[in-house]
């Protein structure tokens, strides 16, 4: 579409409710418990999102809304924001967006197939594989400098770096190669504008001392310490190939992919720098499909990287021209509810 038709289609949007269904910390059920939990912080920024797009924001808890939904004594809702995250069973992942797909309501970001499949580690591994990315190589109990990833966790949770111990095989890890050099996050985001997944720019973090072993663990994830971050541009070949990973999830909203950046030293890494980062140098790790959005969080900081020369940034110029006191979040949710239309 063009810019004409993105306003109005944008303006189309406005009145719709939009239902936040969050996670409530007290409920105890046996099969809902979190290694993490989303709080206030991202539901506020959701909220925020929806009033920002002239919307009516419906903001309950999971079992509130599986209990009304069930019972039939749900209010009309156009669209639901899931933030039922970071359970301990994956399969507890599903609940929202499966009620939502027996009610016919579009859930964002995604639905429980591409959940489960992109949570899952292993799965998600083979898809990125098939959809042509580099993949590190998967080592046996015996074999030595790997990294152990739990399957199913994320925030770095258990992520262990292995050097000349040797590990039982346990089906509930990922035990592969470790890859030398940076950790990278990149977003993808719909664009109405072109009607299509574009990748923003990627979010790289620098090690305040560079060494080449050096990777986001648990503790550096959770206190936000030992490194920097950076925007890094991927190149052509290497967007077309997220872009084809996200839609064989069955992404069309948002995701973001993680990966580590080979390079073996501080100016090998300049050097890749210096352009954009070529396919062969990613190697894939894991992809989001349900990512945190908030201030000052990876999807944000890749949007205040956008360039003119990336195809979202006519798309958020628009949107900014027509939305007051307009938002990271609220461009992300307006973009998502389009996808759907």
């Amino acid at each position: 579409m063009n810019t004409a038709q993105y306003k109005e289609t944008l303006c189309s949007i406005y009145g719709k409710t939009i239902a936040i269904v969050y996670i409530f910390e007290g409920d105890e059920a046996e099969g809902y418990k979190h290694y993490e939990i989303w709080k206030s912080d991202v539901i506020s920024s959701w909220m925020f999102a929806v009033e920002e797009l002239h919307c009516m924001p419906l903001i309950m808890d999971m079992r509130t809304f599986v209990q009304k939904a069930m019972n039939n004594t749900l209010p009309y809702i156009d669209y639901v924001i899931n933030l039922n995250n970071g359970t301990l069973n994956i399969s507890v992942l599903g609940v929202v967006p499966s009620i939502c797909n027996f009610l016919n309501i579009p859930c964002i970001p995604c639905d429980t197939t591409t959940i489960v499949c992109g949570e899952n580690k292993k799965i998600s591994n083979i898809i990125a594989n098939y959809a042509g990315l580099n993949i590190p190589k998967e080592l046996t109990e015996t074999m030595m400098d790997g990294i152990i990833r739990p399957i199913g966790l994320g925030s770095s949770l258990g992520v262990k770096k292995i050097g000349n111990m040797i590990v039982d095989k346990d089906d509930n890890f990922l035990y592969q190669e470790f890859i030398k050099g940076c950790d990278i996050t990149t977003p993808l985001l719909y664009n109405p504008l072109t009607s299509k997944l574009e990748v923003l720019p990627g979010v790289l973090y620098f090690p305040n001392e560079f060494d080449a072993n050096w990777f986001l663990g648990e503790e550096q994830k959770r206190y936000h310490s030992g490194y920097s971050k950076k925007i890094a541009m991927l190149s052509p070949e290497a967007s077309e190939k997220y872009i084809s990973l996200a839609y064989e999830m069955g992404i069309n909203t948002y995701c973001r992919i993680d990966a580590r950046l080979k390079c073996d030293d501080v100016n090998d890494l300049y050097s890749i720098l210096q352009g954009v980062i070529p396919l062969e140098r990613l190697y894939f790790l894991e992809i989001n499909p349900m990512p945190t959005i908030k201030a000052n969080i990876n999807f944000h900081t890749s949007l205040d990287g956008l360039t003119e020369q990336n195809p979202l940034y006519a798309c958020y110029d628009a949107y900014k021209e027509l939305v007051q006191n307009a938002s990271h979040t609220g461009f992300i949710l307006s973009n998502a509810i389009i996808s759907y239309l």
